[in-house]
Formats: structure tokens, C-alpha cells, sequence
């Protein structure tokens, strides 16, 4: 009988132990909540417990700690970025660019060559220059020298805004409505490359002195519609005073337009007055050797014309201005 009450009280008093030890352990636990910084909670994390978080006490913390420090940029847009250099207290000097003007001077007469009276003489500069990274446009002043000076300033009245693709351009002459040049004036003409913001980016500048104007080699043999020439004509015409050469050119016909060179040779003095189909008797000082010759047929149509040239310095290698006068074409056949 005393063995059989045993049992149960046994079990009772463990029962009874075990709630106990669980009361321990949830006072614990409610001990480390309210005291973040050690008691009961360091004691649990000392036994190898690890005591939950508190969010309560975790805002607390923050609360009475020292505000933490950054290096942030406060400024608007990406930081860490190198700084912008300063704009210079004085503008640069743009950069050198090659500018060349050369004088033109252009006499033509009528189409049909019938009036010798009438004709048009062309006085202008042809302005050209080596293209400049980074522009978007460029701009063009005229000026006239005087004893190495100019009158109206360093560069002069502006001409012309040519756009980027346009390597050069014709001033005078007429055209643009910028009448003739006059002849014999020393001219200075300045271009400058201009970029997106407007900056003068490059700058050059040349000047000429356009020459006067040539009289036309008329035509004289053969003359116009002339036929039976032979295949090795003579070409005669009459001299230009003051010609440092004339270039004689043949033509074929096509449906009576002009188009296929056949000769062409260079007479280099002034009184020049006749050259024969086929002749090679040099070529102008300072220019390329451009001369050929092809075979005349029989029976084709063919055209010739004579033009007159003088340079200020009698070469191609170092004139600044050149003067031609073209005589208007004569037709034959051989």
C-alpha cells in the first residue's frame, strides 16, 4: 500500500519542480526586456541563452546616442565627381588657321563672238581655308590695306557667314551683291572659325590685289562653222597685251554641245598668234604640265576656243592674282 502512494507523489513533486523552473525563466525574461544594457539579459546571453529584441528599448538607444557623421555632398546631382575647372580670367587667343586669297579678274564675251565691243569683266577674290575642327560656322571680313594698315580696323566690314561645308568663297565680282572689286587695291581678308557657344575658336588671314583686266584673243582661223580643216589645222587668233601665255583647247561635240577635250597646249608668250592642232610648246611657270592631245576624225564636229592669262608675278608658284580672258568658241570640221 505504501509503495503505491509513492509513485504518485513522486511524480507530483516533479511536477511541481518543473513549474517552477518554467516561472524562473519567464521572470527572467521579462527582467532582460526592461533592462537592455545587463542584468538579467547579460546573465542569459552568459549562460548561452539569447535574450529577444526590443524594439522599445532599440528606439531608446538611438535616441540617446550621438548622431553618427558622414562625408555626404549636399549639393544637387551625382557626387564624388571631379571638380569643374574655373573659366580663365582672360580669353584665349584663338588659333592660327590657313587662309589664301587670291585676286580674280575675268573678261568674257558674247556667246556668238559677232560683237567684239561687248564685254564682262568679272573683278573679284576667291577666298579659301583649311576647315577647323569644332566649328559650326565660319565668318569672312573684308578690309583695304593702306602702307600695311588697314582702314576700317583690323578686320574689316563683315562679308560673308559661309556655313561649314562651303571651303571658300567668291567676294565681288557682282555676285551677292557685293559689286566689283577695285583694281589694284590691296585687299585683306579675314575669316574666323566660330564653335556651338559662339567662341572664336581659329582666325587667319590673307590679302590680294586684283589685276586689270585682259583684252579677248578673238578667233581668226578657223573661223566659225569653218569646214575642210584638215586633221592638223593651223589655229590663229589675235594677241592679248600684257598675256604671259594663251591656252589653245579643241572640243568634240556631242549633239553640238562641247564636252570631250581633245587638245590642249599653252603658247607661253605675249604675241603669241597661231599654234598648230597637236603642238606641245610648254607649259605655264609654276602650273601642272596639263596637255594632251587625241586624234581628230574626219567629218566630226569640233569646237576651239584661245584663253589669255597673266599672274602678278608672272608664275603660278607665288601670284597672289590672275587675269584670263576667254575668247567665245568657234565650231569646225576637219
Amino acid at each position: 500500500m505504501a509503495q503505491n502512494l509513492r509513485l504518485p507523489l513522486e511524480i507530483a513533486s516533479k511536477a511541481i519542480l518543473a513549474l517552477a523552473c518554467m516561472s524562473t525563466l519567464a521572470a527572467c525574461s521579462r527582467s532582460s526586456s526592461m533592462d537592455p544594457t545587463g542584468g538579467a539579459g547579460a546573465s542569459l546571453a552568459a549562460g548561452g541563452l539569447t535574450p529577444r529584441s526590443n524594439p522599445v528599448a532599440q528606439e531608446a538607444v538611438k535616441e540617446d546616442s550621438p548622431p553618427a557623421t558622414a562625408n555626404v555632398d549636399t549639393a544637387e546631382g551625382p557626387v564624388n565627381l571631379p571638380p569643374i575647372p574655373a573659366a580663365p580670367s582672360t580669353p584665349v587667343d584663338p588659333a592660327s588657321m590657313t587662309v589664301k586669297a587670291m585676286g580674280e579678274t575675268i573678261t568674257l564675251a558674247p556667246a556668238s563672238g559677232y560683237a567684239p565691243g561687248l564685254v564682262t569683266s568679272l573683278v573679284r577674290a576667291k577666298v579659301t581655308w583649311t576647315p577647323i575642327k569644332g566649328a559650326v560656322s565660319y565668318r569672312v571680313y573684308e578690309a583695304t590695306a593702306k602702307d600695311g594698315q588697314t582702314d576700317s580696323g583690323d578686320k574689316g566690314r563683315l562679308v560673308l557667314k559661309p556655313p561649314t561645308w562651303l571651303p571658300g568663297v567668291i567676294i565681288g565680282g557682282g555676285l551677292a551683291g557685293l559689286g566689283q572689286l577695285a583694281i589694284g587695291q590691296e585687299y585683306v581678308f579675314t575669316v574666323e572659325a566660330v564653335d556651338r557657344a559662339g567662341n572664336i575658336i581659329a582666325r587667319g588671314a590673307d590679302n590680294c590685289a586684283p589685276l586689270a583686266p585682259l583684252s579677248i584673243p578673238y578667233l581668226k582661223d578657223p573661223g566659225q562653222n569653218g569646214s575642210h580643216v584638215g586633221s592638223t589645222p593651223f589655229f590663229t587668233w589675235t594677241p592679248s597685251n600684257g598675256a604671259d601665255g594663251y591656252y589653245v583647247e579643241t572640243f568634240g561635240t556631242t549633239r553640238g554641245v562641247p564636252l570631250l577635250p581633245m587638245w590642249r597646249a599653252f603658247r607661253g608668250t605675249s604675241d603669241a598668234m597661231n599654234m598648230q592642232y597637236g603642238q606641245q610648246d610648254g607649259f605655264m611657270e609654276g602650273s601642272k604640265p596639263m596637255v594632251w592631245s587625241l586624234p581628230l576624225n574626219l567629218g566630226a564636229r569640233y569646237a576651239w576656243t584661245v584663253c589669255a592669262i597673266r599672274t602678278d608675278t608672272h608664275t603660278m608658284n607665288t601670284c597672289k592674282a590672275i587675269a584670263r580672258a576667254t575668247a567665245p568658241m568657234y565650231y569646225f570640221t576637219p
